[in-house]
């Protein structure tokens, strides 16, 4: 039998040799890139890379632009970062990165997100990968076609007078007006309506349940949350053996109840309406997707139709409230397009716009909704023109924001210029929805209602800075989308015509 000492003595020798053998694992992992002779950001257990967490969220953007940055201007077209202990490899040539999306998707294919199983909202295209996303994506294209995008411009419409209607009441130049609120309320309100066929009126109520659940997912994520969210990302596999949740339990839950109720609704009482969620109703019926599709993907529809847009108007609206000549040419143009379609507002009218367009896509550059895309590698890639394999099963990071930065591509890169993209010049690395067969599928109508919204305020007020606007905006690194540190407090004035 041991004596009391002897057994002290063994397990102090154990925890030694537990501690000793987890810190060489630690070291050997962390290790992993320069193993291979691939330049690596130097890591810290346990975030690795990846230690912007727990504050109000976080955001992968400008983390990502971080690795972007360190890496190139060391001289790297590639490098090595590690999330948690998971190994990533950063494509810091644009090159690289489009190829990836591209020319070598079929290595590619997946984006490798967490996915909890048997999670009814997150079963969507935007989260499946292999065969679930190939089946189900061509199947859903027929949802946004030009016929099908004029049977949503009324909705659009109609909610962009509200957003005008809303702005009327402070627009006698002495109100501060929080565009990005605002704006937030405008999207919900479309995505609402074309999704759900719900009104939300979210500028009568700012804490409808669809805008809460909306910041929830966003900007006001819960704390719990945030630890699920880094689990998710840094340590998927642990996340799925404690099945952590996509989202916060009362935004998933909301939505499991919001869909079937509508749907059950609209079928006992015969309902058509001219939206997203009819034409799932439709998919469902022929046999081209079943019941759970339609939650899943009308989730899908709601987190990439309305923060994305939010995000580009708020910041455009920002930048031409600095640039009134650009306001003005923007302007001058709307006016001209509706002069000729009798002053009434069209689907036509909005296709017309080419330098809001240029415009808009000077803001998607500046400041990308998405601002870094992940991939997984389905089998082992060489990178070309060198030795180095990428093996299956690693995340790839593609840093959207860095990209749109780089001065190689955009000179004075911080300056707001709509020329650039005049002629529709295509630039390698420009990617604001993507690029290839997994790009945004709802990118036209993402442009839409921007354009309609956009039209709708620019034709009617003169926006300027507000006096209490701190400098320059400073993106957050505290928030999981592209956001300022500070509000963007606007001013409006009504516009005599």
């Amino acid at each position: 039998m041991l004596s009391l000492d002897t057994f002290a003595s063994h397990a102090i020798a154990a925890f030694v040799v537990l501690v000793a053998s987890f810190y060489f694992y630690v070291k050997y992992t962390y290790n992993y890139w320069t193993r291979k002779n691939v330049p690596q950001l130097p890591p810290a257990f346990p975030f690795g890379n990846f230690n912007a967490l727990f504050s109000k969220s976080f955001s992968f953007g400008p983390i990502t632009k971080h690795y972007y940055d360190d890496l190139k201007k060391a001289g790297h077209a590639f490098g090595g970062v590690y999330i948690g202990m998971t190994p990533h490899m950063v494509m810091v040539d644009e090159r690289l990165g489009r190829n990836v999306l591209t020319k070598d998707f079929q290595f590619f294919v997946n984006r490798g997100l967490y996915n909890r199983p048997n999670a009814k909202t997150t079963a969507n295209i935007f989260f499946q990968d292999n065969q679930e996303w190939k089946i189900k994506r061509p199947k859903l294209t027929v949802i946004f076609t030009t016929a099908k995008l004029k049977l949503f411009f009324n909705t659009i419409k109609q909610c962009a007078d509200e957003l005008e209607a809303n702005m009327y009441k402070v627009s006698d130049g002495n109100n501060d007006v929080d565009i990005y609120e605002n704006m937030g309320c405008y999207f919900t309100d479309v995505i609402s309506s074309l999704v759900f066929g719900i009104e939300a009126k979210s500028f009568k109520d700012p804490d409808a349940a669809i805008r809460t659940a909306g910041r929830m997912l966003f900007t006001d994520i819960p704390i719990p949350y945030q630890l699920c969210l880094f689990l998710a990302i840094a340590y998927p596999n642990i996340a799925k053996i404690l099945r952590v949740p996509p989202m916060p339990l009362k935004v998933e839950n909301f939505f499991l109840k919001l869909v079937p109720e509508t749907m059950e609704y609209r079928k006992k009482n015969n309902i058509y309406r001219n939206d997203l969620l009819q034409l799932l109703i439709e998919l469902e019926e022929s046999g081209s997707i079943i019941s759970n599709d339609i939650i899943a993907e009308t989730f899908n529809f709601f987190i990439a139709g309305f923060e994305t847009s939010t995000t580009v108007s708020t910041y455009l609206l920002y930048e031409l409230a600095k640039r009134k000549d650009i306001q003005e040419k923007i302007r001058k143009e709307v006016n001209e397009v509706l002069k000729k379609y009798n002053g009434e507002f069209t689907y036509d009218a909005m296709q017309e716009l080419p330098y809001m367009a240029q415009a808009i896509d000077e803001a998607m550059r500046k400041y990308p909704p998405l601002a870094t895309l992940t991939r997984v590698c389905a089998s082992d890639y060489q990178i070309p023109g060198t030795d180095v394999i990428i093996e299956k099963g690693t995340p790839v990071i593609i840093p959207v924001l860095g990209y749109h930065l780089n001065p190689d591509y955009f000179p004075e890169p911080m300056k707001f210029n709509p020329d650039r993209f005049e002629g529709n010049v295509k630039y390698e690395g420009y990617l604001p929805f993507g690029d290839g067969p997994r790009n945004c599928i709802g990118e036209r109508l993402g442009l839409l209602q921007s354009k309609v919204g956009i039209a709708s305020l620019i034709k009617k007020y003169e926006f300027s800075l507000s006096p209490n606007m701190k400098g320059e905006l400073v993106l957050d690194e505290d928030y999981f989308v592209t956001r300022a540190t500070d509000k963007i407090l606007l001013r409006l004035k009504k516009v005599e015509n």
